[in-house]
């Protein structure tokens, strides 16, 4: 009976030490966001990093094994936080169209909060890291499941083709509102977008019928 309780307690010891060090963990990512946007990713050392969150550098590298370690996870964090954004703000809207326009809303406005971030020639896109998600999917796969889904809704109200691939018109949708953030970087522009006419014009190219090329 005494063992028994004693491999309990041990068992709720773990549990507890585990769920400290993930919010430790992530408490510490946190401000290791702020400080990669603050100086810039090259820039960063571990011990400054450490100064900056309150901690040893050990307690650092106990939590995070290497610098490229702690900017995998801002790359998800980064990400997390979009995904979690997109589902609070469209909890009470059931139109598919309207929770498009939310992701563009949200989207673009993450960007213009980044200016500096997205000028880092490391962090670069701070939520759409190709190079990255190439390596792993799973990082992105909610948001475009999302998008998916939403373009699957529309397929109802619009005459859009049977056969479209919905995952791909997410993929395709998420470049095209890549291209206008392209444009407003290198042109020096501001980001003077009209979410409604960025849907409309996307739509319609799978609405419309194409004439042939010659």
């Amino acid at each position: 009976m005494g063992f028994a309780l004693a491999k309990g307690d041990n068992k709720m010891k773990y549990k507890i030490a585990s769920k400290v060090k993930s919010l430790k963990r992530d408490l510490i990512l946190q401000e290791a966001c702020k400080y990669f946007e603050e100086v810039g990713f090259e820039n960063v050392k571990m011990s400054d990093l450490a100064k900056n969150c309150d901690i040893s550098v050990g307690q650092l590298y106990k939590l995070f094994d290497s610098k490229e370690n702690i900017f995998h996870e801002y790359v998800r964090y980064q990400i997390n936080l979009f995904h979690e954004e997109i589902q609070e703000s469209c909890l009470h809207i059931s139109s598919p169209q309207e929770r498009l326009l939310m992701y563009l809303e949200l989207k673009f406005k993450i960007f213009r909060n980044k200016r500096r971030t997205l000028m880092d020639p490391v962090l670069g896109d701070p939520l759409f890291f190709s190079k990255l998600n190439a390596r792993n999917s799973d990082l992105t796969k909610p948001i475009f499941e999302f998008l998916r889904d939403e373009f699957e809704k529309l397929a109802k109200e619009y005459d859009l083709p049977e056969d479209l691939d919905y995952l791909q018109v997410a993929y395709v949708f998420n470049s095209c509102s890549m291209g206008y953030i392209e444009y407003w970087l290198n042109s020096e522009k501001e980001l003077k977008v009209d979410e409604k006419d960025i849907l409309k014009r996307f739509i319609s190219g799978f609405t419309h019928k194409q004439g042939k090329l010659a």
